[in-house]
């Protein structure tokens, strides 16, 4: 068992002042949490008291065997716990998983993710390509409709990827769609204009015929089209109803399930749309998704027979696996993906690479997989690219080794001038509260400590205001070096199976998805490089050597285990998920 000294928590009501030359980022709604070790402790000494007691020994009846808990029955529909309350349902703005769990099932992209990772028309029927690669002709089905039985056309289409690039919308996943022609000209303009517009090469040639023209050929650009970037959005029913446009009661959609409830903090309910195109196929009528942070509330209800599928806190995956009816409920699934911490490397001290390599070095991985999390399957990361995906590396990035971190330590400081690594200015990490994340971040700060002598500081925040603070610091003229933090934990799933969408999309300076402030020239070029060539063997080796660079050369990142999908989920349902983004419930039934 991983071996944790005696840690003082104190909640405080002031963080700290961030500097800020814009507007300034809300204050976390949760508490700073302040680590520090060896906090004098007073402490009560049992005393042990001799007492006669005369005990009168009945036998102890054999127990009455409970009967299994109760599940709501099909006819009221599947009940899914979500570990958050969603950010937003704006299609265009929603980025985190918890939301697109419910937008996935009240929105149809034009294609969808099967299970094993490929695609298969949704929306559409089919696309055809022009001879040089880059022209996509894409035609629709013409039976789809949207929840107020409005027809939904190519335009719609086009309008959602145009609303996507308005520089006033501020998508952060427009960034995705910049191979289109012409789309980065207008995300990134100081102003909208009619002509920056018209120069999308986003078109609807008839009601039923889409036209995407990209920059240059791209070999993983179907994969998008099952993307939520390419959602269709009704302009008309934004204007009318302004902010609460993605409210229940005001949203519409154009898939399989329409929203009836949102209860913010509490629950979303969703109820089958029976005009839909398919909707014969949808067996479930109703979704239920409470909303319920904590991963040992989740077990609870799930183990009371509340709910049909939930979380649940690592330190009970052993009783779980072990027990003979929970064991067999317990998935797990490909899910390509990484949890990290990205590395402030304009705020001092993590400024120098030196200490980076130093703080990287001194993280054993596998302790928190296997001690912390109990997920000893799991594998301990050390660059960004999972093992499912092309490029992957076994043999880059700095693997747990105490003698090597001291020995960067110890360089760092002579090169600074610390005597002692107590005068080290504190390392201030940020990360949300939900999940096993407390944990997670307690295990680091503390090998920090014990491995380097370092002194670190927790802060936690509730998710959405931890996600608004960290775009107000990468919000110019914000930057990181303006925020105080040191280093920040988040996690990327990939949205699709190529090295591309973690390096590029994630990783890469000016990169909306990344909160360090790295600027590296040679990265940036392999970027470049990677979009540019055909050659699959080639891309591979360009996206090698810049994953050695950011978490091996410069240490911009630390990764810390990969991910996988593991939840509970009731005997007797037939469930889907993809590799990529979330399940489509659509295709959930309950087994008779």
């Amino acid at each position: 068992m991983f071996a944790r000294r005696k840690w003082a928590f104190v909640a405080l009501a002031v963080i700290g002042s961030l500097i800020l030359t814009a507007c300034p980022p809300p204050t976390p709604i949760v508490e700073t949490v302040v680590v520090t070790k060896e906090v004098p402790v007073e402490v009560t000494v049992p005393v042990e008291v001799t007492k006669i007691v005369e005990v009168i020994v009945t036998p102890t009846p054999t127990p009455t065997p409970l009967p299994p808990p109760k599940m709501p029955p099909p006819e009221e529909g599947l009940v899914y716990i979500l570990g958050a309350e969603p950010p937003t349902f704006d299609i265009n703005l929603a980025t985190d998983t918890t939301s697109h769990m419910v937008i996935n099932q009240l929105m149809e992209s034009l294609y969808n993710y099967k299970p094993d990772g490929t695609i298969e028309p949704a929306a559409a029927e089919r696309y055809e390509v022009s001879e040089d690669g880059k022209t996509y002709t894409i035609y629709l089905r013409k039976d789809l409709l949207w929840h107020d039985g409005v027809p939904c056309v190519a335009q719609h289409f086009v309008d959602g990827m145009i609303r996507l690039a308005m520089p006033e919308t501020a998508a952060e996943y427009a960034w995705l769609m910049y191979f289109i022609e012409g789309f980065e000209e207008l995300n990134t303009a100081d102003a909208t204009t009619p002509e920056l517009v018209e120069g999308v090469a986003i078109k609807a040639i008839d009601d039923y015929t889409l036209q995407i023209t990209l920059k240059e050929p791209l070999a993983f650009f179907p994969s998008i089209l099952a993307f939520f970037t390419t959602y269709p959005i009704r302009l008309d029913l934004i204007e009318k109803y302004g902010d609460k446009w993605f409210e229940a009661g005001y949203f519409v959609g154009n898939g399989p399930y329409k929203l009836t409830k949102w209860e913010h903090e509490a629950v979303v309910e969703i109820e089958k749309f029976e005009d839909w195109h398919d909707a014969d196929k949808v067996k479930i009528e109703k979704v239920i998704f409470p909303i319920v942070v904590e991963p040992a509330t989740q077990l609870a209800m799930y183990e009371a027979g509340e709910v049909h599928s939930s979380g649940y806190p690592s330190a009970e995956l052993p009783r779980i696996l072990e027990d003979p009816v929970l064991s067999k409920e317990f998935i797990r699934l490909p899910r390509p993906g990484i949890y990290y911490l990205g590395l402030n490397v304009l705020r001092e001290p993590t400024d120098h690479v030196l200490l980076r390599k130093a703080l990287a070095s001194a993280i054993d991985k596998r302790v928190i997989l296997d001690e912390v999390l109990k997920m000893t399957w799991r594998k301990d990361a050390y660059t960004t690219i999972p093992p499912e995906i092309p490029a992957f590396q076994e043999d880059v990035g700095h693997f747990f080794d105490v003698e090597k971190a001291k020995a960067y330590l110890e360089e760092y400081m002579a090169e600074m001038g610390y005597e002692e690594p107590g005068d080290i200015p504190l390392i201030r990490v940020w990360f949300n509260k939900e999940g096993d994340n407390i944990d997670i971040i307690e295990s680091v700060c503390s090998m920090w400590e014990d491995n380097l002598g370092v002194k670190t500081e927790m802060v936690t925040w509730e998710w959405k205001v931890y996600l608004d603070t960290l775009d107000v610091c990468n919000t110019p003229p914000m930057t990181p070096a303006e925020c105080e933090y040191n280093a920040y934990r988040l996690g990327w799933v990939m949205d699709y199976g190529d090295p591309n969408n973690m390096l590029n999309e994630v990783f890469a300076p000016g990169s909306p998805f990344q909160y360090t402030g790295w600027e590296n020239a040679r990265f940036t070029e392999l970027m470049k490089l990677g979009l540019e060539e055909t050659d699959m063997a080639k891309r591979i080796e360009y996206y090698k050597e810049a994953d050695k660079i950011a978490c091996e050369d410069v240490v911009m990142v630390i990764p810390l285990f990969y991910y996988d999908r593991t939840r509970l989920i009731k005997t007797g349902i037939h469930y889907e998920y993809p590799p990529f983004g979330s399940p489509y419930l659509k295709d959930w039934y309950f087994e008779e």
